[in-house]
């Protein structure tokens, strides 16, 4: 018989838990352990004890939608799909797939009444959302241990944005990046030496074209040792990174937790002697092969070694980077030399037997990369001294990565901002970094699953967040590049980013005129940061997700996936589909003003009603919305945020009362807004019987 006790939390939170859970740090509301009573039951769920573990059940009304989850493949809507958050390095991300890097197991279920539900528990749930059965959630833990929070009012209706500001409440403030952060960014595998990033920033200026941030992928390493640089490609790293700060240029190098097998390499030697990495069962080593070749992996879960971790980013702070993108932290593994002798066994039997069918070796080299028996093998030590197998703990690897890069930043940086983007998630990692989605594809399918995840990822805290413009594998198209391209406009995160081999997607990279779309279309996105920073700043302060479905603004007849409001003024209704020069869009409750912009100081406006509407969007054109009585500001657009003092805003507003906008400005270094220093203008603009009046 499972033990399950419930307390009272925040407005309309209640807890309940189940046996002893494992302390993730999800969770930084502290919780008196003595205010527990006993339960029967879990307030309109059943409880299910299993062989292995419980399962949850719950009924579906027919209206019913289910919101949340994070970062999964499928629709905004999560129901009639099967999800499993288990934190995996994919690549390809098919509609078919149940789970990528990210846990997120939070969810808000209704239509008119909502609730919320979040699970805190570090490994594999299995959530079969109207799957089996189209009325009937089915959550599977396998443990005995967890805790269960309820968000449900007594006597009152929630919203869904009630829902996701009390769960903020319970899980912390959303991260907050630097001011720079919100300018555009250019990545690719890779930009391998000095020569080849200067000459990056240098076209970047020639051309007009602004960029806030450039990425240095594996190549910039010494032989992919992580904490080193090539110093036969960087001869002179700080100097280098201090130049391109002058240019208005961060520097973001990759960092990867495998550390490489190698004597005399210090990282490895110095880890090995402290006792920082996994290691299997026995206590022995535990070796897996990724980017450098056989590495062991640093135990997170000891804060010691994550303390140590962050002593070693030190290094590159102390040569002027200022942010860190941090990958394969799922982990991802390549193999592991146990299952790389099978193969060699197995192509040895084949040699000898020519009968044992191809097929047999081509699912063995398939299935090599992160299979799920490595992470039974691998061990973390926990504080108590315990071995536990990251199994039991998988899905906080990452965000434990990423809260020791975090730590070694404030201690090393106090006072400001640091800029980290992490591949791995799990609930909690919202306070510490942001994080982009993972290795998608050159596909218009994945653009629309850039959108939903957007909004998905925002519900869960993380609202700077954003996909790989273009495409990280295949070859992009000039039209998908200038379409995702009008997206990252509205996309917290805007990095171009592309893999190895694929066509280059550096706006010069393609034809003429693609090259100056894309640069009104940057120039768009600067001009709006005024703006979006204000917004993303009041949001952040009252947790309220920045992009959100306009389900959660008004009532809509009908779900609505492939748009989101923009803070509270914007809506943004990207074009996603090939060849095409408009779409539908639905335009809910009040009047809408439709905003065509050419260019950044080039815009053609009208006012429509309520209602579906077929827009025209020649691709030349980013079209998105300004809702009645709101307002939207903008700026001369720079070559990099903060290049010069801003000395005039140009507001753009449908007014048919009155419209206001507080634009918000702040020094977008350091954490003194939280202090207070901080600047607001209140910009009010009324319209009595046609004469305006602004103030």
């Amino acid at each position: 018989m499972i033990s399950l006790r419930k307390t009272r939390l925040l407005n309309f939170t209640q807890l309940y838990r189940i046996g002893q859970p494992y302390k993730t740090g999800a969770v930084v509301l502290p919780v008196d352990e003595i205010n527990f009573t006993p339960s029967a039951a879990i307030e309109g769920m059943t409880l299910t004890t299993l062989d292995s573990g419980i399962a949850l059940t719950i009924s579906l009304s027919p209206q019913d939608r289910v919101y949340g989850l994070g970062q999964t493949v499928g629709p905004l809507n999560k129901r009639g799909k099967k999800y499993r958050l288990y934190t995996t390095d994919d690549p390809v991300h098919t509609p078919d797939k149940e789970n990528l890097y990210g846990s997120h197991p939070f969810v808000m279920i209704g239509s008119k009444s909502p609730y919320g539900l979040s699970i805190d528990y570090p490994a594999e749930i299995c959530l079969d959302i109207g799957f089996t059965d189209h009325n009937v959630i089915e959550i599977t833990i396998p443990s005995y241990d967890a805790d269960i929070y309820l968000f449900r009012a007594q006597g009152h209706t929630l919203t869904f944005k009630d829902i996701v500001k009390e769960f903020l409440l319970l899980t912390g403030a959303p991260y907050v990046p630097p001011k720079w952060a919100f300018g555009y960014q250019q990545s690719r595998w890779s930009y391998p030496d000095a020569r080849s990033i200067a000459q990056l920033a240098e076209r970047f200026r020639k051309e007009d074209i602004p960029c806030d941030a450039i990425y240095m992928d594996i190549d910039y390493m010494d032989n992919f040792k992580v904490f080193t640089v090539d110093y036969n490609k960087f001869p002179d790293f700080a100097a280098f990174t201090g130049k391109l700060k002058q240019d208005g240029f961060r520097l973001i190098p990759i960092i990867d937790p495998g550390v490489k097998i190698q004597d005399g390499y210090d990282v490895y030697e110095e880890g090995k002697h402290k006792g920082f990495f996994c290691t299997t069962k026995d206590g022995s080593l535990f070796q897996a092969a990724v980017w450098p070749g056989l590495t062991h992996l640093p135990d997170f879960v000891n804060p010691d070694a994550r303390r140590w971790w962050g002593s070693l980013c030190k290094r590159f702070l102390d040569m002027g980077i200022e942010g860190f993108w941090l990958d394969m932290n799922e982990p991802s593994i390549f193999y592991t030399p146990e299952a790389m002798a099978a193969v060699f066994d197995l192509v040895s039997e084949m040699r000898n037997n020519p009968e044992i069918p191809k097929r047999c070796l081509q699912d063995m080299l398939n299935n090599l990369s992160n299979h799920r028996s490595y992470f039974h093998s691998l061990h973390h030590r926990t504080p108590s001294g315990a071995r536990i197998s990251n199994d039991k703990l998988h899905n906080l690897y990452g965000t434990l990565m990423a809260e020791a890069v975090a730590d070694a930043f404030m201690e090393n940086m106090p006072g400001r901002r640091y800029f980290l983007l992490s591949r791995s998630s799990s609930a909690g990692l919202a306070r510490t970094a942001a994080i982009w989605t993972g290795d998608n594809m050159s596909w218009w399918e994945h653009m629309l699953s850039n959108i939903r995840m957007l909004m998905s990822l925002n519900m869960t805290g993380i609202f700077y967040n954003g996909a790989d413009i273009g495409g990280f594998g295949c070859d992009v198209s000039p039209e998908l590049m200038l379409r995702w391209m009008q997206l990252g406009v509205f996309c917290p995160l805007c990095r171009n980013h592309s893999a190895f081999g694929t066509r280059r997607q550096e706006p010069w990279a393609f034809d003429a005129q693609t090259l100056n779309c894309l640069r009104d279309t940057i120039k768009l996105r600067y001009a709006l940061i005024p703006c979006s920073y204000s917004e993303f700043m009041r949001c952040a302060a009252d947790l309220t997700p920045f992009i959100r479905p306009v389900m959660f603004d008004f009532d809509c007849p009908f779900d609505v996936e492939d748009q989101f409001m923009y803070g509270d003024s914007i809506m943004a209704a990207p074009i996603h589909q090939p060849n095409a020069t408009g779409r539908y869009v639905m335009l809910p409750q009040s009047s809408w003003l439709l905003c065509q912009a050419l260019t950044h100081d080039n815009w053609a406006v009208s006012a429509l009603p309520p209602g579906v509407h077929y827009i025209e969007c020649p691709l030349n054109t980013t079209a998105f919305f300004i809702k009645e009585n709101s307002i939207a500001i903008l700026s001369e657009p720079m070559s990099y945020v903060g290049q010069r003092e801003i000395e005039t805003l140009r507001a753009v507003a449908f007014v048919t009362q009155t419209a206001r906008f507080t634009y918000y400005e702040d020094d977008g270094l350091t954490y003194d807004y939280k202090k207070g220093v901080y600047c607001t203008l209140r910009i009010e603009i009324t319209n009595t019987n046609g004469q305006y009046y602004i103030k």
